[in-house]
């Protein structure tokens, strides 16, 4: 078992370098790579997406169903971050850039390296909405594969981190879709009043 478990780090390590050591071949990837990988840009346009999704349709069955969805996204995301948080109290994996020479262009974190937190929170806004709106979805999933790749890119994450947020997302979108089924009549209920509410027109386009 433990040659087995050394075999998955060892192949992990390799497509790491493999990946990483594209860094330096050209300034505009290098710099095109380091603000994909950020905490704001994939995040941010995947928010104004769903904020998009939000007021797209006109009819309130539509309506109902697309901001259902939004709030999956919601759920999905928090619990992803939850299970994270409670994947590094009791296990923690170093950055690659403090185990091996890597090229290492963007800042330098301090958090446990596995599951990766960014990837399984914008997975975690994407993978409802996927499920439901295979375009937007689409979109949404490319946007949220491009920053898993440039997070190993630029020296932050080995693949296998990017595969465990991956993983936590599935598994919080499996969570937060039985959640919402459990209570889906309150929820209806919540998004007919606030459809409705002339108190809350202010809120709504």
């Amino acid at each position: 078992m433990q040659d087995f478990i050394n075999t998955i780090i060892w192949f992990d390590q390799k497509m790491f370098l493999a990946i990483n050591s594209m860094v330096g071949t050209s300034s505009v990837i290098d710099s095109s790579a380091r603000i994909i990988a950020s905490d704001y840009l994939v995040p941010v346009f995947l928010f104004l997406l769903l904020i998009f999704l939000w007021y797209k349709e006109s009819s309130i069955g539509k309506k109902i169903k697309t901001r259902l969805s939004v709030l999956n996204s919601i759920s999905t995301l928090l619990l992803a971050c939850l299970i994270v948080f409670a994947l590094n109290q009791i296990l923690f994996r170093e950055r690659p850039f403090n185990l091996m020479e890597a090229n290492l262009i963007f800042y330098t974190p301090t958090d446990s390296s596995f599951p990766s937190n960014s990837v399984a929170a914008v997975m975690g806004l994407t993978i409802p909405v996927f499920n439901v709106y295979r375009k937007m979805g689409c979109l949404m999933m490319s946007s949220s594969f491009c920053l898993a790749f440039c997070r190993i890119y630029v020296g932050i994450h080995f693949p296998g981190d990017v595969l465990g947020g991956i993983l936590t997302a599935l598994v919080a979108f499996l969570f937060s879709t039985l959640l919402i089924s459990l209570f889906s009549k309150q929820i209806h209920f919540v998004l007919l009043l606030f459809e409705k509410g002339k108190w809350l027109k202010l809120f709504r386009l």
